[in-house]
């Protein structure tokens, strides 16, 4: 095969780096093949298919490479309204709140399965207009639900577990997949590969002026937050994460002089300023010190005057490393501290010691660090209790007595059960979700399960939550947020995150609201004699 056409299937608009390091390796590798880039998201919902049909009929590709990034009816936090509208139904006192909050659900379920049918729809199309044409299918949304969607897409095209480099090359040069994590279907049956030896990322970069020549759509991210990865990999065990599933483990690096050119490119040609790492965690832990400072030395040296911003284990962070954070343009961070209690933080395999944590927060400040953070909180998480929430308060108030308080904006997250992840196992084990049960299938009863937060904390953490939630409009943060948690910068109240929903959280700053007054809650309940955790199967395995 000589042609590739990759397709970024629509969801909120965000860089599709991923692909970019596809088609880089492609090149580098088969530079005879012609290659193009075609964002979804970019065109409205009524222009897509016509979209899709013109350039796949101007280009005509051999190979047609879809990456599916995201399927979610909410993002499992109060910034996001399908969330407050779930509590009202739930747990509201208020009857006209629960008959609004119905049939705000139905209008969320409607555009959430009715998102699921159009991507279904684009393979669908290229199936039938084009069925000479070879596909496959990837991304982190595919390899969650691969089981699933696998039966709702044409017979003959590939799906892609985890990375795609290697695949792609071996189906370009008519090599077997037998060494690849795939599945497809064929005569009704479904075949999957398991054996995978994750691609070696010492040459990936991306050749700027290449890429622009396959990607027409650039110039809709000038000026806004450019996606780089820098490692691929996690080592660690959270118990809800699928990052471990779909990249593997093992850590594996970039050269840190790689990536730093990377940012260059984009920063001189794109006039890139804003920048987000796209790794499971930038600080995988004390072997990746040696790249972390590399690059934020490389880019303090070349004078490259950026913000960036990523998933960083705040409990990592030592005084070297944050002194380079902040000279190199570190702008607002978002910190999964999860639990105020290691209790909780343990049976999550969360792998990080509280004090760790606040000890990385003073060498940011000692440093000079004038950003604000993102404290996300997971409230109801197996283990808790409702002293556990307590300590979950006063780990907040450590923070901000640490950082400031007009610097530390809580965010009320609950966990989102996915396939392919422990906390799910516990949960099949456990009996509370039933075996075979549909990760796709939402009905009024599944969403209660799947949003996890369970009797008999829920009513309490329900109440403080759509309290503050009813006053939110009173503390709202007047100031911007810095672009490196940014994927836009035309909104009105300022940046907004890539998660676009995140924003109403930290603007109200109700997640502070929500914390205090569950507090105040728990505080002037009667005292028990006992206090029996939220329900909790046997952990598969040991505790990091």
């Amino acid at each position: 095969m000589n042609s590739v056409l990759y397709v970024f299937l629509p969801c909120k608009k965000v860089y599709p780096t991923g692909i970019t390091y596809l088609a880089d390796f492609i090149h580098r590798r088969r530079p005879d093949v012609r290659q193009h880039i075609l964002d979804l998201s970019l065109y409205p919902l009524n222009a897509r298919q016509q979209a899709l049909q013109d350039v796949t009929t101007s280009f005509q590709p051999e190979l047609v490479c879809f990456s599916w990034r995201d399927i979610q009816i909410f993002s499992p936090h109060e910034g996001d309204a399908s969330l407050e509208h779930a509590f009202n139904f739930y747990y509201s006192s208020n009857p006209f709140k629960r008959v609004l909050a119905s049939f705000q659900g139905l209008q969320n379920l409607y555009r959430y399965y009715m998102d699921i049918r159009s991507n279904l729809a684009y393979p669908w199309l290229i199936h039938k207009k084009f069925p000479s044409a070879r596909m496959m299918i990837g991304g982190g949304a595919f390899t969650a639900f691969a089981d699933q969607l696998i039966e709702k897409l044409p017979e003959g095209i590939i799906g892609i577990l985890g990375e795609g480099e290697d695949a792609i090359l071996k189906v370009l040069n008519g090599e077997s997949l037998s060494e690849e994590r795939f599945i497809y279907k064929e005569n009704g049956t479904v075949n999957k590969g398991t054996k995978n030896t994750p691609a070696l990322l010492d040459s990936l970069t991306v050749d700027i002026p290449y890429l622009t020549s396959i990607f027409p759509q650039y110039k809709e991210y000038i000026g806004e937050s450019i996606g780089v990865q820098s490692k691929r990999g996690c080592p660690y065990d959270c118990a809800f994460c699928l990052y471990p599933y779909i990249e593997g483990k093992r850590v594996r690096y970039r050269p840190a002089e790689n990536v730093v050119k990377d940012i260059a490119q984009y920063y001189h040609q794109w006039g890139a300023r804003r920048f987000w790492f796209t790794d499971a965690q930038f600080i995988t832990g004390k072997d990746a010190y040696p790249q972390c400072k590399e690059i934020l030395e490389r880019i303090i040296e070349q004078k490259l005057e950026i913000e960036w911003s990523g998933y960083v284990r705040t409990s990592l962070i030592n005084a070297d490393l944050a002194k380079l954070m902040v000279k190199s343009g570190v702008g607002d961070l978002e910190v999964a501290i999860t639990a105020g209690s290691q209790k909780v933080l343990n049976s999550l395999h969360m792998g990080f010691k509280l004090e760790h944590l606040y000890d990385g927060c003073r060498y940011l400040k000692e440093a000079g660090f004038k950003g604000r953070v993102i404290l996300n909180y997971s409230l109801n998480s197996p283990e808790e209790t409702e002293e556990t929430l307590l300590q979950s308060i006063e780990s907040y108030k450590t923070v901000a007595s640490i950082l400031g308080e007009d610097r530390v904006f809580p965010l009320m997250f609950f966990l989102g059960v996915q396939p392919n992840t422990d906390l799910e196992e516990r949960l099949l084990s456990d009996g509370y979700l039933s075996a075979g049960y549909n990760p796709l299938s939402l009905t009024p009863w599944n969403i209660k399960k799947l949003l996890y937060n369970p009797a008999p904390l829920n009513k309490l953490i329900a109440k403080a939550c759509l309290t503050a939630w009813n006053r939110k409009h009173g503390s709202r943060d007047p100031r911007e947020w810095s672009g490196s948690l940014s994927q836009s910068a035309t909104q009105e109240h300022g940046h907004t995150y890539a998660d676009s929903s995140l924003s109403k959280g930290f603007e109200t700053n109700s997640g502070r609201d929500a914390l205090l007054t569950l507090e105040e809650i728990l505080r002037t309940r009667k005292p028990k004699n006992s206090q029996q955790p939220t329900p909790t199967p046997t952990p598969g395995h040991s505790s990091s």
